[in-house]
């Protein structure tokens, strides 16, 4: 526990720094954070001691790269709106996957193949959704916006740990993440509502109170569900950490896990609220 908060008092003033720079800033986090994920997904999916071949970890990694340099370039040059941004994530999300068909990729073992649609779909949503990064910030109150996603995410996260150590009883997912239990489910999503409630507040964001414990609660939901979701692919690929990057946290994945699509349902939540 002590690792991980010296870990976080390291990467929450980097956070911050980042979003008082606005879209550079935010932009540059995205790409790096979709270099290292791109890596660390490749890492996973080949035996130790076995190379990597070259179509794999260019797609992997430059996949995530991708999606949040495009992400930025659009929102720098104004071609992004809330209007067509549906119909161009899935445009690059399609393009993406059709990488995964057109690529000749060799056989890793018998438990990790390159070619399964698992990988490839998850290296497309990390990209997607750190795109949701530089397009947030560029929003009315982008900064805040940005904000609410990653500190109500850690607060869900902390609460969820704290709560499931003292009296989880009820595993919540046993085969994905044996560790995680309902109460400390139902205790981050609780959490959620209140940290949401007060940033919105602190940070004068102009969601309504009611509206602001609703996105606490669903980024809550989501935070839970994108921890398993990055589990399953880990357990499916035989390892218990994405990486070693961060102390006491495992991978750039492993911490960005909750944040990555929380990123995504607040920047929808501004825009159907016209922010």
């Amino acid at each position: 526990m002590r690792i991980r908060i010296i870990s976080a008092s390291v990467g929450i003033p980097v956070v911050l720094l980042a979003a008082w720079i606005g879209l550079p800033g935010i932009a540059l986090l995205a790409i790096v954070a979709g270099a290292i994920g791109g890596i660390e997904l490749d890492r996973m999916i080949r035996p130790s001691g076995s190379r990597s071949e070259s179509v794999r970890i260019v797609s992997l990694v430059m996949g995530p790269t991708v999606l949040a340099v495009v992400g930025a370039w659009m929102v720098s040059q104004g071609r992004i709106t809330g209007d067509h941004l549906p119909i161009t994530l899935a445009t690059i999300f399609t393009l993406v996957l059709l990488l995964r068909g057109t690529a000749t990729l060799g056989r890793t073992s018998s438990k990790r193949k390159a070619s399964d649609w698992a990988y490839w779909v998850f290296a497309a949503y990390v990209g997607l959704a750190l795109a949701h990064a530089p397009v947030l910030v560029e929003l009315d109150h982008g900064r805040e916006l940005i904000l609410l996603a990653i500190l109500t995410t850690f607060a869900v996260d902390s609460i969820a740990l704290f709560v499931g150590v003292s009296i989880g009883r009820r595993r919540l997912a046993p085969k994905i993440s044996p560790k995680k239990s309902w109460e400390g489910a139902i205790g981050g999503v609780v959490g959620g509502v209140v940290a949401a409630i007060a940033i919105n507040t602190v940070f004068d964001i102009p969601f309504a109170t009611i509206t602001a414990g609703i996105l606490g609660a669903i980024l809550g939901v989501t935070g839970v569900i994108g921890d398993l979701y990055e589990s399953w692919i880990k357990r499916r690929a035989g390892v218990k950490d994405s990486g070693v990057l961060i102390p006491g946290h495992g991978g750039i994945l492993d911490r960005l896990d909750s944040v990555m699509p929380n990123l995504a349902v607040v920047y929808w939540a501004a825009v159907w609220s016209t922010l």
